[in-house]
């Protein structure tokens, strides 16, 4: 009954496909419309599980929800009882940061019936999975593409559905502890996003907390077929295996045919089935994965900047007109002067006719200055906006910084009552130091305050001596800063809120980074 409505579901959903289709077809056939990428479970660009080296471009926003079905045939322990039917669903989301770096995050979730092991969880959230993926900065022409992706797993799911080695095609969709991912990316493109073919290979690194279970090896490739604009046709082959233990034979190997349906509207379906090729376990009747397994995605991706880009296209083709149009006066003013100075010539003993070719060299250097004066005009607006253009793209930490004089740096963490940089804080100091170079006639102070909490000499101790490791550290990201950047503790004397809350002084335990020479910032904000 149940594979009766899901098979009734899809034969309604491909007729909604087709319709789509024709009319995305008859879109093309009117204007040149723009075509999302193709995209994983974590809606960067790939296939359903196989990524690609490809970024999504500065400023793409990509939305993606991705089910997957499948029945357990057998029974056996650490797997649902047979029969169970599996449901997972992802959602996910990416965005382009610039032309080399996504960040993505998804949220797992899974259901199931007839399963009646009460050991197991029947449903609930999954996997929380966040990470980024960085692209080297190749020429466009280079029909390679490198890349590498880090991911964080947080288990959040009650029990794992497989609990048998690493098992299952939802292994990472329904982890009940933490893995940290990383992944090098390899692409070919041949042709282009409407006629082509791409060839994408990954392998990745799993490291777990869990005492119970190893490190694991990741491959995956696979091959895409742009047939045209709006299809595209696709095969991956992916396994899974301990590091300290590898059976490539008998633990998760599967490979999975897709299509996916493109259209110029924002909006992409796909659909494909994991089939499994592990083969059994001699030594148990446990086995890696079932025999195979439906999926079915959509995914939205828009471009956030695309009427910027616009604008600036058409001011430069505006300019580029205007150029082309002062050089055909230009090149006409010449041809007129070159013929007053052989009227000149010929006419030299006639004085009537020397002031007339006088008053017209004058016209002519009048033309010529009003000629000047418009060029000039034109290359001091494309300055200024050149000019915006550059304070468009600070970061709010610049503009904090520039406009107040006063920067908090609130992501730098401390344990209590030490010293030493929390690890998660560096990615942001990195940031930070890159940021202050840019600057260099600022003179800085690092400043770190406490609550009052405590005796006043041990907060001021403490508050300079956190202060200083921030310094350290900048100055380890930027050398250049060594000679404009100083540190100083405050302890509890300079408190921003009342140290009588506890949220009072969770503000007043705080570093901040101040700018000495104020006077310097109206140059940074013409």
């Amino acid at each position: 009954m149940i594979l009766r409505k899901h098979v009734c579901f899809g034969v309604q959903s491909l007729g909604v496909l087709a319709a789509m289709l024709c009319l995305s077809a008859q879109a093309f056939s009117q204007e040149e419309q723009t075509i999302n990428p193709t995209t994983t479970v974590y809606a960067t660009r790939g296939m359903t599980q196989t990524s690609s080296a490809e970024a999504l471009g500065a400023g793409r926003l990509t939305v993606g929800l991705q089910g997957a079905w499948y029945q357990q045939k057998r029974n056996f322990a650490g797997a649902p009882d047979s029969n169970a039917n599996i449901i997972t669903g992802v959602g996910a989301v990416s965005f382009g940061v610039n032309p080399y770096i996504d960040i993505f995050g998804s949220l797992a979730g899974f259901g199931s019936t007839n399963y009646a092991n009460s050991t197991s969880a029947k449903a609930g959230l999954g996997t929380v999975a966040g990470g980024v993926q960085g692209s080297l900065p190749l020429p466009v022409s280079s029909p390679l593409r490198l890349g590498m992706q880090c991911v964080i797993f947080a288990g959040t799911a009650a029990n794992q559905i497989n609990t048998d080695s690493a098992d299952g095609y939802n292994y990472f969709e329904t982890r009940t502890y933490y893995d940290f991912m990383g992944k090098l990316l390899q692409s070919c493109i041949l042709g282009n996003e409407t006629r082509g073919l791409k060839l994408h290979l990954n392998e990745g690194f799993v490291f777990t907390v869990e005492k119970t279970k190893g490190n694991l090896l990741l491959l995956s490739g696979g091959v895409q077929w742009y047939v045209y604009s709006l299809l595209t046709l696709g095969v991956e082959a992916q396994s899974r295996t301990f590091l300290d233990n590898i059976a490539f034979k008998t633990d998760p190997l599967w490979i999975t045919p897709s299509f996916e349906l493109r259209t110029p509207y924002y909006f992409n379906f796909y659909a494909a089935c994991d089939i499994a090729l592990s083969q059994d376990r001699s030594y148990t009747n446990i086995r890696a994965l079932e025999p195979y397994r439906l999926l079915a995605g959509i995914a939205f991706s828009f471009d956030l900047l695309a009427s910027k880009r616009k604008a600036e296209t058409q001011q430069q083709r505006k300019d580029a007109a205007e150029k082309l149009e002062m050089q055909n006066k230009t090149k006409q003013l010449q041809q007129i002067a070159d013929s007053l100075a052989q009227k000149t010539k010929d006419d030299s003993l006639a004085m009537e006719k020397q002031k007339q070719a006088q008053e017209m060299e004058r016209k002519r250097a009048d033309s010529l200055a009003a000629l000047k004066s418009r060029q000039d005009s034109i290359l001091l607006a494309d300055t200024k906006r050149k000019l915006e253009e550059e304070k468009s793209k600070r970061s709010d930490a610049e503009k904090q910084l520039l406009s107040t004089g006063l920067l908090i740096l609130d992501a730098v963490y401390f344990e209590s009552g030490k010293t030493e940089i929390s690890i998660n804080s560096r990615p942001y100091l990195n940031i930070i130091g890159k940021m202050l170079i840019k600057y260099p006639k600022l003179q800085l102070e690092v400043s770190g305050h406490t609550d009052n909490v405590g005796g006043v000499s041990s907060n001021m101790r403490l508050s300079q001596a956190r202060a200083e490791s921030v310094r350290e550290y900048l100055i380890q990201v930027a050398p250049d800063l060594a000679s404009k950047l100083v540190a100083h503790g405050y302890g509890p004397t300079q408190p921003k809120a009342d140290n009588k809350t506890a949220n009072g002084r969770k503000v007043n335990r705080r570093v901040e980074i101040q700018v000495l020479n104020k006077d310097v910032l109206k140059e940074y904000n013409q």
